[in-house]
């Protein structure tokens, strides 16, 4: 076989190389990134409620009608460019009987690192990968609800991110159903963009 000789501009090479990339990147996009290892998932039982159950459910359900505006605690980040929050994780303050957290407080035990891990996950393969959850969880604005049963009040902590989008605190008050008159904004290092666990 006979050897070719080529002769190109370095711009020629430039725009070879830029094209081979450019196709590259595309049929990367479109291929679908299957984890190593497919564990396979145990099988979960259906059955049925006994009618004692069934009856004990719908009881606790009645009672809970009605209450969706109680105030809750949890966990939340802010999108600064859309003006509002996601990854919102709520629990009914009432559903904990006593503080969980340190300080006295109350708050849900989920945490920022494992719900955008699921989060992340869920977008990746049932969203096309369009969403909110890009990159790491501490580089987006976050912050927890508290709530102090000592004082009766609800504590929004954040980082100092908050100085610049002071457009949150309304959304996360009507977020969390939070009574305005017993709450207060409090900021800490571990809710600044970018601080994790081992900062």
């Amino acid at each position: 076989m006979a050897e070719k000789t080529y002769r190109l501009s370095l711009d020629q090479l430039n725009d070879i190389v830029s094209d081979a990339v450019t196709n590259a990147l595309k049929k990367l996009d479109s291929l679908e990134i299957i984890e190593d290892e497919q564990k396979e998932k145990p099988a979960v039982k259906v059955g049925e409620f006994t009618d004692e159950q069934y009856r004990e459910a719908i009881v606790t359900m009645e009672r809970n009608r009605g209450a969706g505006d109680e105030p809750k605690v949890g966990i939340f980040w802010y999108n600064a460019t859309l003006k509002e929050l996601f990854g919102v994780v709520t629990h009914k303050r009432t559903d904990y009987l006593r503080p969980n957290a340190g300080g006295g407080l109350i708050t849900c035990s989920e945490m920022h690192e494992d719900v955008w891990k699921k989060e992340f996950r869920k977008q990746k393969y049932h969203g096309g990968g369009i969403g909110p959850f890009k990159g790491e969880y501490q580089m987006k604005p976050r912050g927890r609800v508290f709530y102090n049963p000592s004082d009766n009040q609800y504590i929004i902590a954040v980082g100092s991110w908050i100085e610049q989008n002071p457009e949150a605190i309304d959304l996360i008050i009507e977020e969390f159903d939070l009574p305005r008159e017993l709450t207060v904004v409090q900021k800490a290092t571990h809710w600044d963009i970018g601080q994790t666990w081992n900062d």
